[in-house]
């Protein structure tokens, strides 16, 4: 590495410094020259002397002749004075005694002094404690305004200094000066302030501290000669930023308006607003007053500069926001205490008047802030009120503006009548305005949102303008408006909204919230957001369905809540497990009143209503059955449910016409599913339908379900197979139908014209004889005459011809044709026209021949059974007595095709095929088939050899075979 040297010319430099301080010490280690020290002796002298004799006698020479000595000494002062000790400490001395003697307290001196110091400002230190400008009262204002024009950051020391010399207070009680002079002095305080701007710096936080406090001296004094001036100021210098936050802090302390602590606020159960301060400078009359200027003031500051127009207050007034929530709130909480003050003295006052004008005052003096305001310069343009870069702060002013309407409210609740509408309800219809403002930010919604979280909703009571305007935000506002208005509504107790609905005579307005609220629920059921969330208020207001009023609901209004429903909810909802999608069927489902209902009310328009329901859902299970998206046994499950529903249905206020009617009308709806299945499920359908009806129905209730299938179902296989399971179920229950018979089943099946002869065939094929039998009655009761009776007997005895029972369940339903067949024969020969009797007889020839098949052990058709192999009978063995009997009844009635027994004689003439049927009945009796029905037998046996019984007796021996044979078969009743 290379080697250390010395560098000469750095060397050659600090041998010179080394000399010149040597030489230094050596000079200021000599004394002073003599003459400097004489000079100091004289000088000391002079002003002791002066001293003591302006004491012994102060006259104004001496006085003179000193304050010139002040200045004189003063103006020796320099900078090379300064920075000798021996010299400084020498003119310090000097400068203090004159001060204290001659200058200190001396008004014409005052301005000198103070001039001398702005001047030279080193001199400040030295010369300010004797600057007494409360000295010179006269040119108090005038040298506090040469301090405040000599400000700068620089010299902020020395402000502070000459600052502490103004006693302020001293001069406002010795002086007592007019308003206008102190109205100067606040002027230049202000500018003082303002000069510093928004954020004073460290280094001049002395002297802002004092004009700060000088500032409130003024507010203070004879107080509120100042108030309108400072809040002027204060607001003027605010909206352009010139003043620093600490004005505020120290104006609203002045006032008494302190913030609560977080404590506080916690601890405070009556609102969140700030609390009146120990001292109330604020009269009532000047908090009105104050209100109404800021009002006034920030609505027109909104307007004022194209920057407040499009980007809002807060772009400019975000540093005092604190400080202004803080004079908003405990402006708003005197006047809502002086207002309720007002009530308590006046009981005879207007609750609903005085909430209504304390509410606009509300909004009158938070409107500039939070509101969207019309540009009426600009084509009637929307003005917003924040940039989403102020939402923070802008959502602080919003939830000040709900905990004075919270605060209101709670005034106010136990003074108001349900319907008068409370501050909540005022309050909502300002935030519907606001969601309905076109291209409304969200950042602005979100923060009405946020700060109304905490307001009590189960205490509003809405009215029909809150719901319209609800439905207004539905239609054109952004979702989150939507969903925030619904989630608040959910939380409102309906069933106390609503309790006049309850009333014999309700309110109209009653009938259209209901109306209102069902839409409502209909319209946010469908939002995830509401029925998923914890706790969610939506479906608690679901589970009170059953309490709520609906049976004010009338059909137009309900056919347009289904129609929505039809048009924004799935068809599978009606399958849903979750509890939202079980809850909104159960709303339609009750609100239309099909379910039963424990109250006295009786439902509008309920027949229309539950048809709509249930064509609804008829129409969801048709479109899930279409698209595959239904398996066979949930669909037959759903229909089954909506016919449970159905028989249980009690229209109100109609006549048994009325009523069968309607049920009729409802049933229709439900069979039109299969009407629009395909062929397999519609199939499928039938026989579920068939079942249902043979488990659930009996009696009366069937009858509607009777005439609707006749009406509703395309397929007339479909109709004759329901029609005949109505009519067997009809008869299930003897104790109800005993004194009504056939007439209501006569009335009910009511076959379209069209179909009928395709609807007859379908009976005879399908088995469907009570149908066919009730199609008779109806043919003898259209027309009462001989001939529609042949008529009628001639088809009878056609079909006799063609039937074959397929089971035991059709078996007993022919006695009802047998004895009809007896019935009208007996009429037509009791004519005596030998055509006709000779008709007659044939007719019962038939029958006899037709029992005697049926009775038959085996089935005879086909080739197996025309040689005696056919299957066995599908029929019972009390049925073969039955047929048995009547044929050998028959058989001895009717011996030949020319003869007939239509009177009793002495004694039978037995043909041999009369014979035969005797043997083929009585032999039954030593066949073990028949052995419980011996009795039977042998009585039937000896009813027919009886030769007092002619054909006239026949319907009897059907009676009595019946009677013995089949007494559960509520269907013979009437042939007993």
């Amino acid at each position: 590495f290379e080697g250390m040297h010395k560098n000469e010319a750095v060397s050659q430099q600090l041998h010179i410094l080394r000399k010149e301080v040597k030489q230094l010490q050596a000079e200021a280690a000599k004394p002073p020259s003599l003459n400097i020290v004489e000079a100091a002796v004289h000088a000391e002298n002079l002003i002791t002397a002066l001293v003591n004799a302006y004491k012994l006698q102060p006259t104004p020479g001496i006085q003179k002749v000193g304050i010139s000595l002040f200045f004189t000494v003063v103006g020796y002062v320099s900078d090379e004075t300064q920075r000798h000790p021996p010299t400084r400490q020498f003119f310090t001395s000097c400068i203090e005694i004159l001060g204290q003697v001659f200058i200190s307290g001396t008004k014409s001196e005052c301005k000198k002094v103070l001039q001398t110091i702005l001047k030279n400002g080193r001199l400040c230190s030295l010369l300010s404690p004797f600057f007494t400008p409360n000295a010179a009262p006269a040119e108090f204002i005038q040298l506090y305004e040469k301090v405040v024009k000599f400000l700068s950051e620089d010299n902020s020391d020395m402000i502070f200094m000459l600052l502490t010399k103004f006693d302020l207070k001293q001069w406002l009680n010795a002086i007592k000066p007019p308003l206008s002079d102190r109205t100067r002095l606040l002027e230049s305080i202000h500018l003082a302030l303002t000069a510093w701007g928004l954020e004073p710096d460290e280094d001049i936080l002395m002297p802002f501290n004092l004009f700060c406090k000088h500032w409130t001296y003024l507010l203070l004094y004879q107080f509120p000669d100042q108030y309108s001036d400072i809040l002027r100021l204060l607001m003027q210098s605010s909206a352009e930023q010139l003043l620093s936050p600490e004005c505020w802090k120290a104006t609203l302390r002045a006032l008494g308006c302190c913030a609560l602590s977080c404590q506080q606020r916690a601890a405070s159960a009556e609102s969140s607003l700030l609390p009146s301060s120990s001292h109330v400078l604020l009269s009532d009359k000047q908090v009105i007053e104050t209100i109404q200027w800021l009002s006034d003031f920030f609505y027109k500051l909104r307007f004022s500069k194209l920057d407040f127009k499009s980007f809002g207050l807060f772009s400019k007034w975000s540093p005092y926001m604190a400080d202004v929530k803080t004079l908003l709130g405990y402006l708003v909480k005197r006047l809502i205490d002086l207002e309720m003050a007002c009530l308590a003295q006046d009981p005879s006052a207007n609750s609903k008047a005085v909430l209504r004008s304390l509410h606009s005052v509300i909004i009158q003096l938070f409107k500039p802030w939070i509101l969207v305001l019309e540009d009426n310069e600009s084509s009637q343009q929307r003005l917003y009120p924040w940039l989403e870069s102020d939402a923070v702060v802008a959502s602080s002013i919003v939830e000040l503006f709900t905990d004075c309407i919270d605060s209101l409210h709670k005034s106010f609740k136990d003074k108001l009548l349900p319907g008068d509408g409370g501050a909540l309800r005022l309050h909502l219809m300002h935030y519907c305005e606001a969601c309905t403002a076109p291209k409304m930010p969200e950042f602005i919604l979100y923060a009405f949102h946020s700060a109304y979280q905490k307001l009590q909703w189960k205490d509003l009571h809405p009215d029909q303008m809150l719901m319209e305007a609800f439905f207004k935000v539905e239609r054109g506002s952004p979702k989150s408006c939507f969903l925030f208005l619904g989630s608040v509504l959910c939380e409102v107790n309906w069933v106390s909204v609503l309790s006049d609905a309850w009333n014999p005579s309700p309110h109209p307005e009653t009938q259209s919230m209901i109306v209102c609220l069902l839409f409502m629920m209909i319209l946010l059921a469908k939002e995830v957001q509401l029925v998923d969330q914890t706790d969610s208020p939506l479906l608690s207001l679901l589970g009170q369905t059953s309490s709520l009023s609906w049976h004010l609901v009338d059909i137009v209004s309900y056919q347009s809540v289904l129609g929505y429903f039809s048009s924004h909810y799935p068809p599978s909802i009606i399958l849903a497990k979750e509890s939202s999608a079980e809850l909104i069927v159960k709303l339609l489902k009750v609100s239309a009143g099909l379910c039963i209902s424990t109250d006295s009310q009786k439902h509008l328009d309920a027949v229309p209503k539950c048809r709509a329901f249930t064509h609804q859902m008829v129409q969801f299970l048709s479109t899930l059955e279409q698209n595959g998206k239904i398996t066979l046994a949930v669909l037959e499950q759903e229909m089954s449910k909506l016919l449970d529903d159905i028989i249980v249905f009690n229209p109100p206020d109609t006549d048994s016409q009325m009523r069968h009617m309607a049920l009729s009308s409802l049933f229709m709806e439900v069979l039109m599913m299969m009407n629009n299945a395909t062929v397999p499920t519609a199939e499928f359908l039938r026989g579920s339908i068939r079942t249902w009806i043979g488990q659930k129905v009996h009696g009366l209730v069937v009858l509607p379900l009777l005439t609707a299938a006749c009406q509703s179902l395309a397929s007339v296989r479909h109709m004759a197979e329901t029609a005949e399971a109505c009519i067997t179920a009809y008869f299930k229950e003897s104790s109800l139908n005993q004194n009504l018979g056939w007439g209501p089943i006569l009335v009910s099946l009511q076959v379209p014209e069209l179909t009928i002869e395709e609807f007859l065939q379908e009976c005879l094929a399908l088995g469907s004889y009570l149908t066919l039998y009730v199609y008779l009655l109806q043919c003898l009761n259209s027309e009462q005459t001989l001939r529609n009776e042949m008529k009628v007997l001639l088809i009878l005895s056609k079909w006799l011809e063609q039937v074959y029972p397929s089971s035991v369940q059709e078996e007993a339903k022919l006695f009802l044709w047998w004895h009809q067949v007896l019935q009208l024969s007996l009429i037509q020969v009791e004519q005596n026209d030998s055509i006709l009797t000779e008709s007659i007889i044939r007719i019962l020839l038939m029958l006899q021949s037709r029992q005697s098949l049926v009775a038959e052990e085996r089935v005879s058709s086909g080739i197996l059974g025309a040689i005696g192999l056919g299957r066995k009978s599908p029929l019972s063995n009390r049925f073969r007595v039955v047929a048995r009997g009547m044929a050998a009844f028959l058989s001895v009635q009717v011996p030949t095709e020319d003869q007939i027994r239509l009177k009793p004689g002495s004694e039978l003439h037995l043909t041999p095929k009369t014979q035969q049927a005797l043997n083929t009945l009585e032999s039954m009796t030593s066949n073990k088939q028949y052995v419980e029905y011996q009795d039977q037998i042998l009585q039937a046996a000896q009813f027919i050899k009886h030769p007092g019984h002619c054909l006239q007796d026949g319907k009897s021996f059907l009676a009595l075979l019946i009677n013995s044979l089949y007494p559960e078969v509520h269907y013979l009743d009437n042939i007993r």
